[in-house]
């Protein structure tokens, strides 16, 4: 416990750093939930048009979904998508290189690992509390008094205590890859294809665009893969899609990706360190 206590107390001003980093930029958060919500505005039209020529018109159930849930799966999605994007490791390790302050880094008695994570996990927090977490009161509260969303209040909160858990899984599994594609610079020297392959996948596979329910067989095997768990899973569990059966065991996979993902990032660490060439320093 007092190791703990130690670890958090050496890190916690990362993390406040990466409160002060999101806050320094107001303007760009508010234009970014503003392009979010455009976003998630024009999916709903087209899921509209989608559903208006079903067999049963906007009443149609198709894969499992109502319109209303649609609509509400879009916002959610999309407001989860934008928390995640809080900081960019790549990016920051991108830097490092490019500028040569990594070599300063790795000098000082802290990991380098965990000081991005605990950068990037102090804005994610920010934008969890302040951002996040009042959207989806605002908008589940209008679902659930209109009686769109099927869900007891009880079943609700059981809902939300899982995903605020896969929220924070989620959190720690996007730094985790996003470390990973800033690893891969040591080897390319290069980012922005990486981050492209990284951006396409994580939206495809995530299911931030088209739930992978959409995807028959196929998205119940994308529904295991890292990606799921950002996006496609969370939403789903506060939604009330899932079992509690399907939510446990997507716990147990989320751990299992998370300390796979670590294990793999550690490993190429160490032999990056090995081939490290500093540029601007």
């Amino acid at each position: 416990m007092k190791n703990i206590k130690k670890l958090f107390r050496q890190y916690l001003p990362f993390a406040q750093a990466g409160v002060k980093t999101e806050l320094i930029y107001k303007a760009q958060i508010f234009m970014w939930i503003f392009i979010s919500f455009v976003e998630a505005l024009f999916v709903v039209f087209l899921y509209a048009a989608v559903y208006r020529n079903a067999p049963d018109g906007m009443d149609s159930v198709i894969n499992g979904f109502t319109f209303y849930d649609m609509v509400l799966y879009m916002i959610t999605s999309f407001l989860f998508s934008f928390v995640m994007g809080a900081g960019d490791t790549s990016y920051n390790i991108y830097t490092d290189i490019k500028e040569g302050t990594i070599a300063n880094t790795l000098t000082k008695p802290v990991s380098y690992r965990l000081r991005h994570l605990f950068t990037f996990l102090g804005g994610f927090f920010l934008e969890w509390v302040v951002i996040l977490l009042p959207f989806m009161v605002v908008v589940y509260g209008i679902f659930l008094g209109l009686g769109l969303l099927k869900v007891s209040l009880g079943a609700m909160a059981v809902n939300a205590l899982f995903f605020l858990l896969f929220s924070v899984l989620a959190g720690m599994l996007n730094d985790a890859i996003s470390y990973f594609v800033g690893m891969m610079v040591f080897y390319t020297d290069h980012m922005f294809g990486l981050n492209m392959a990284r951006n396409t996948l994580q939206g495809f596979l995530g299911g931030r665009m088209v739930p992978l329910a959409y995807m028959g067989p196929v998205g119940v095997v994308f529904s295991f893969t890292p990606f799921a768990f950002l996006n496609s899973v969370p939403v789903l569990t506060v939604m009330g899609k899932l079992l509690l059966n399907d939510i446990l065991l997507y716990l147990g996979i989320a751990v299992a990706w998370l300390v796979l993902i670590e294990a793999v990032n550690h490993l190429i660490f160490r032999h990056a360190m090995k081939r490290l060439s500093v540029q601007g320093g």
